[in-house]
């Protein structure tokens, strides 16, 4: 069997460097990365056979609007025109962001955007939509503020601080999932059909228990220290993935936090 070509953009992001990592176990895959702004034309001459397209500004608060739509929408249209010259499978990072009040985000809304797009592609080439519930892992630091609060209060609690979270939403559920679980459901939606399916474990864990969690696999109970959230209104109050596409995590939440903070750094 011959090679199998695989284009990634984001390759040095959060979930593309474990996808990459889980992608090079395999030597019959032949990774090639993308190199400078994914909003200009690209021309290669290649047939892959998948493209995942990772890159994007993720960042939910954004300060630049304008810039997040011009990232995240035209280097998609510019994905969808390689695939198309390429004849390969589009594999592209979504968001259970537009789940909320999607509106009020340039994040969600340009991924809400992106959704249609694809859809309006389904009978011209192959595509998939991943709509990636709330992702936490290794090489989630680089992520800064906007890495998940799984990581952000290991560290909290890792340099001897308590824990920050917001008094308003002690228990607002959210689906969180591990990385590793995300890399399964990329690699699952090379042989799916044309869709849009969300990637989540399809249950919802208030933050607090969330918190509770992660204090017990670092062995620490301090008490944390509530604070204003700015941002309320934007997103529902529970949100989880509704796993109708054959996908199911190997991890559960608590599963993946202990592997996680076993094995890896969060910091």
């Amino acid at each position: 069997m011959g090679k199998i070509k695989i284009f990634i953009t984001g390759a040095s992001g959060f979930i593309g460097q474990n996808l990459v990592k889980e992608l090079s176990k395999d030597e019959k895959n032949e990774l090639v990365f993308l190199k400078g702004d994914v909003c200009q034309e690209i021309k290669i001459k290649n047939d892959f056979d998948i493209i995942y397209h990772l890159a994007a500004i993720s960042d939910t608060r954004f300060p630049d609007d304008v810039e997040t739509y011009r990232v995240n929408i035209l280097g998609f249209l510019m994905m969808i025109k390689l695939a198309l010259s390429c004849k390969s499978k589009l594999i592209y990072a979504s968001s259970s962001a537009q789940y909320g009040n999607y509106r009020k985000t340039a994040y969600a809304n340009s991924k809400m955007i992106m959704d249609d797009i694809a859809k309006f592609f389904f009978d011209k080439m192959p595509i998939v939509g991943l709509r990636l519930f709330n992702t936490f892992g290794p090489n989630e630091a680089q992520k800064g503020k906007s890495a998940s609060m799984i990581t952000q209060w290991a560290n909290q609690l890792k340099a001897g601080k308590r824990p920050k979270i917001f008094q308003e939403e002690l228990f607002t559920k959210r689906d969180h999932i591990y990385v590793k679980d995300v890399v399964k459901a990329l690699k699952m939606a090379i042989r799916v059909k044309n869709g849009i399916y969300d990637v989540g474990t399809g249950k919802s864990t208030a933050f607090l228990k969330v918190l509770n969690q992660v204090q017990k696999c670092l062995g620490t109970s301090r008490k944390p220290i509530y604070i204003h959230n700015p941002y309320l209104g934007t997103f529902q109050r529970d949100t989880k993935a509704e796993l109708n596409w054959g996908f199911r995590p190997d991890y559960t939440l608590e599963e993946g936090i202990k592997d996680y903070f076993e094995n890896y750094e969060t910091s």
